[in-house]
């Protein structure tokens, strides 16, 4: 009965959830295969920014190719539509920032 804290009541045990590790796992490998499927082009650019080697080089290659494949078959556009929204948002936001005056908006740092 030991849970941790002490209690001067007799509690009953944890009843342990039967497939509660199957039904996780489960979870994990189809939402890996869903971003597998529908967002390459994240999995093309991390293997781009791996150390290059011929492993990375045949990676990259096949990368590509997934990422061919996922636009002419058609499941890489909830992604690009996503992503044009997420550009489009981020232009009206900071669109008008000019770098120079947000240096000179920036405090001075203090010693």
């Amino acid at each position: 009965m030991d849970s941790g804290t002490p209690s001067p009541i007799d509690l009953p045990e944890r009843e342990m959830e039967e497939g509660g590790l199957v039904w996780t796992f489960a979870v994990i490998i189809i939402a890996s295969l869903f971003l597998l499927a529908t967002n390459g082009v994240s999995l093309r650019d991390w293997i781009d920014d791996q150390p290059p080697g011929p492993l990375q080089a045949r990676a990259a290659a096949l990368a590509d190719q997934w990422v061919d494949f996922t636009e002419a078959v058609g499941i890489a556009i909830p992604r690009e539509a996503m992503h044009t929204q997420w550009k489009r948002a981020e232009e009206a936001r900071f669109h008008a920032i000019d770098p120079s005056e947000e240096k000179a908006a920036a405090p001075a740092p203090q010693r």
